[in-house]
């Protein structure tokens, strides 16, 4: 967040002329997703022309294990991180397995 209230990031993507984002990180059933959904909804609302694409890169994501954990409900990781691909899909990002230049 800039000082006048502007958000750095959207003011990127507008300043590059940004059309294609991908997406890689850590917790792909979290972080990435929340940052996947709230990418694609300010673009379709509008926001972040010029950009067209959310492209999530599958083997560029991973998220964790926790299970035995007392209190808490399991996390199995390759399960979760399916699911977080899944959901990224269903809100409209492009998931891929291969990345080229």
């Amino acid at each position: 967040m800039e000082e006048d209230g502007s958000n750095v990031f959207l003011n990127w993507v507008k300043s590059n002329e940004i059309k294609v984002l991908l997406v890689v990180g850590i917790c792909t059933d979290v972080c990435v997703l929340d940052f996947v959904c709230t990418t694609l909804s300010a673009r379709n609302l509008g926001l972040l022309a010029p950009l067209e694409d959310v492209v999530v890169y599958s083997h560029g994501c991973a998220t964790y294990v926790a299970q035995n954990l007392k209190g808490a409900l399991a996390h199995p990781q390759e399960l979760m991180h399916h699911v977080g691909l899944y959901m990224a899909k269903g809100r409209g990002a492009k998931i891929v397995h291969k990345v080229s230049i």
